[in-house]
């Protein structure tokens, strides 16, 4: 596995979490538009970790990540929304995410989500 998927279709969004995750020496392997081309993305890079926008036009990131979850279950995953509800976080963790980041963007919250999943840019991820 190698590097970072990130899912969400708005584009200003997708570019904005690469450059922050890249910027800060992680490796980001994909940008996925839709829930469609993120499943097929996520089967051909295998990623350490995906990053999944809450609300998508064709699927939502929930049932995004229990597909994903349910084909490799050791696969990180942080759920990026505007939602802000306890329920949600829940749902999330539930279904399988390791962690939930708000929206509006901060490089500080992204990074530290980021890090606390992976660990330092360049490290292996513990087992």
């Amino acid at each position: 596995m190698s590097g970072i998927l990130v899912v969400d279709d708005k584009p200003a969004h997708r570019d904005q979490i690469a450059e922050i995750l890249t910027n800060a020496g992680y490796l980001v392997t994909g940008k996925a538009s839709s829930g469609a081309e993120a499943i097929t993305m996520f089967h051909q890079m295998e990623p350490d970790l995906v990053t999944l926008d809450l609300i998508m036009p064709d699927m939502n990131g929930m049932d995004l990540l229990r597909i994903m979850k349910g084909t490799s279950p050791m696969v990180s995953f942080l759920i990026c929304t505007s939602i802000c509800h306890e329920m949600i976080a829940d749902l999330a963790k539930r279904s399988g995410a390791d962690a939930l980041f708000h929206k509006p963007i901060s490089d500080s919250s992204l990074l530290a989500a980021v890090s606390k999943i992976l660990g330092a840019p360049h490290q292996e991820k513990e087992a």
